[in-house]
């Protein structure tokens, strides 16, 4: 069983990125920005993994421990999961660089995907639907990253890259592909066995 370190963000569905990634076989520990930079990465330390969740509103706290989280991460070669805001962090932290959108992107949107990469093969289609709720895209994906779902209305939705995998949409809200595209993710990046246990 892998320990993931969870970086609750202050979103809505961050109780349900929680619940998601402990069904799929994970223990799950959290730190949120009311933490010390000390004692969060004290908290990764002793984790396989991070995960990012995303967030309701900006804030300062937000972007300070999750930088210093990903960094840590990074230093130590442990994978990351990045969700909505999450997966902007660390797109950012690596070199990319964000854009508002025209309007805010919320609810149900359809997104095409490549089948090819692990996180998505196990849809029936190279089309599904995944709840959003953001305002800010993916203007320069950083480098090493490597887009692999994208929407009109949004752009890119999911990247992979050297031990990482940013969604734009959010898994946890989004049911069964959800669930599917969560379990390849984490499969992917050795986090969960194959025949881990199902939710």
């Amino acid at each position: 069983m892998a320990v993931i370190l969870m970086f609750d963000a202050g979103g809505c569905s961050a109780p349900r990125l929680y619940e998601l990634l402990l069904a799929l076989g994970n223990e799950v520990r959290v730190v949120d920005a009311s933490f010390r930079t000390d004692d969060a990465l004290e908290a990764l330390g002793e984790a396989d993994a991070l995960a990012l969740s995303g967030r309701r509103r900006a804030r300062s706290s937000s972007d300070v421990l999750g930088t210093a989280l990903i960094r840590g991460a990074r230093e130590s070669g442990m994978p990351i999961v990045g969700v909505c805001y999450g997966a902007q962090l660390l797109n950012n932290s690596m070199g990319g660089t964000l854009e508002m959108m025209d309007r805010r992107l919320t609810g149900l949107n359809e997104v095409r995907v490549d089948r090819v990469d692990p996180a998505f093969s196990g849809l029936p289609s190279d089309r599904a639907r995944f709840y959003e709720a953001r305002a800010r895209r993916i203007r320069r994906l950083a480098p090493g990253l490597r887009d692999v779902a994208w929407s009109d209305a949004g752009g890119v939705e999911a990247y992979v890259g050297d031990r990482v995998y940013g969604f734009l949409f959010h898994p946890e809200l989004s049911g069964g592909a959800g669930v599917i595209v969560m379990r390849g993710a984490l499969e992917a990046l050795g986090i969960l066995h194959p025949r881990g246990r199902r939710p």
